[in-house]
C-alpha cells in the first residue's frame, strides 16, 4: 500500500451512509498562476464535512502504525496549527462538531477525537505523542471492519448517538 492515508480517506468514504451529506475539501495543487514565484496554497479547516441529522461534522482523518500519533502528524507547521485554531472556532457553534480522527493501521482501530479534548492534551501534557490509552479514554471508538484489502468503518457507531 503506497499512501495509507489517501487510502483512509478513500475507505472512509466508501463508509459513509446514503443518508448522511459527505464532502471532501480539495487538496492544494502547489502553484497556482502558473508563475513559479508565486505560491498559493489554500488551507482547508478539515479533511471533510458530514452533515447528518442538522450536526456539521468537521472531521480531520490521520493514520499512523503503532499505538500512539506523534503531535507533529497533526499540527506540524503553521497551517496545521491555524487549522486547529480554525477547527476550535467552529466547534464553539451549536451543532458543529470539529474532530480529529485517528486511525491506527498497526491495531486496526479508529477513534474519533474531539478538538477540545486534543488542545487539553496539547495543553496538559509535555509529551510529543498522544497514546492510544487517551484515544480510549476520551475519544469514540468507530468499529473497524475489514475487508480482504480495504476497511469499512461503522460511522454509525459514532454517529448515532446526534439524533
Amino acid at each position: 500500500m503506497k499512501n495509507i492515508g489517501k487510502s483512509f480517506e478513500n475507505w472512509w468514504r466508501a463508509s459513509i451512509p446514503d443518508n448522511m451529506f459527505y464532502y471532501r475539501f480539495r487538496d492544494s495543487g502547489g502553484t497556482w498562476g502558473g508563475n513559479e514565484k508565486m505560491r498559493f496554497t489554500p488551507s482547508n479547516i478539515a479533511d471533510n464535512l458530514i452533515f447528518y441529522n442538522g450536526g456539521l461534522f468537521l472531521n480531520e482523518l490521520k493514520t499512523h502504525k503503532g499505538k500512539s500519533i506523534p503531535i507533529e502528524c497533526i499540527m506540524g507547521n503553521k497551517t496545521k496549527e491555524k487549522q486547529i485554531d480554525d477547527l476550535y472556532k467552529a466547534n464553539q457553534f451549536h451543532n458543529v462538531f470539529a474532530n480529529i480522527i485517528v486511525f491506527f493501521s498497526d491495531v486496526e482501530r479508529c477513534f474519533v477525537l474531539d478538538i477540545e479534548d486534543f488542545l487539553f492534551f496539547m495543553q496538559d501534557n509535555d509529551r510529543k505523542s498522544i497514546p492510544l490509552e487517551y484515544f480510549e479514554t476520551l475519544g469514540k471508538e468507530i468499529r473497524v471492519e475489514k475487508k480482504r484489502s480495504t476497511y469499512r468503518f461503522k460511522i454509525m457507531d459514532w454517529l448515532g448517538d446526534y439524533k
